[in-house]
């Protein structure tokens, strides 16, 4: 018999067990919000500056992509739990996970781009696909950019593989 989903954020966060102790994962709160927000401008800036864009006009398109993103998200995925990953007692990425009963989502992750290179990511994603199966999870899903062949080497490496093509290529891990 497997186990029912876990329906809340604190449910999932408490499932999801990084084998680092000084990484774990909390439930987002409205207060997160201004880091989640800069978290965002700091992984998508480079995006926007080599376009060569003046400085404020780089900012206002960041903000539009980052309320468009939390709106379509939000749409996408009414269930969706958001987590805030912490390491050493410090915000250092932003997790969005949907857990269904046949099979996990993870619609987004984000990591500062100062703390990419340590492990972190690979654990977080190693202790999804742990939880995932012990709540009876048949498969782990996500989507990354076809252009982001770090993130796709990544996942590779993690055991997913591609199950579709296009701009966002589809990517599963059966358990």
């Amino acid at each position: 018999m497997t186990a029912a989903a876990p329906r809340h954020s604190t449910d999932i966060a408490a499932l999801i067990a990084p084998r680092d102790p000084s990484t774990r994962l909390q439930p987002a709160s409205a207060e997160d919000e201004p880091f989640v927000r800069r978290l965002f401008h700091a992984v998508r800036a480079p995006d926007f500056a080599a376009a060569g864009l003046p400085q404020a006009a780089v900012d206002m398109l960041l903000e539009q992509q980052f309320r468009a993103q939390a709106t379509g998200y939000a749409a996408q995925f009414p269930g969706a739990v958001s987590l805030i990953v912490q390491h050493r007692d410090e915000p250092v990425g932003r997790l969005m996970l949907l857990a269904g009963d046949a099979g996990w989502h993870l619609i987004d992750i984000l990591l500062l781009p100062s703390t990419r290179g340590r492990g972190i990511g690979t654990d977080v994603i190693e202790a999804i696909t742990r939880a995932a199966t012990e709540a009876g999870a048949h498969e782990v899903t996500l989507s990354v950019l076809f252009s982001n062949a770090g993130a796709r080497r990544l996942y590779g490496r993690l055991g997913f593989v591609e199950t579709g093509d296009g701009v966002h290529l589809a990517m599963a891990k059966h358990l």
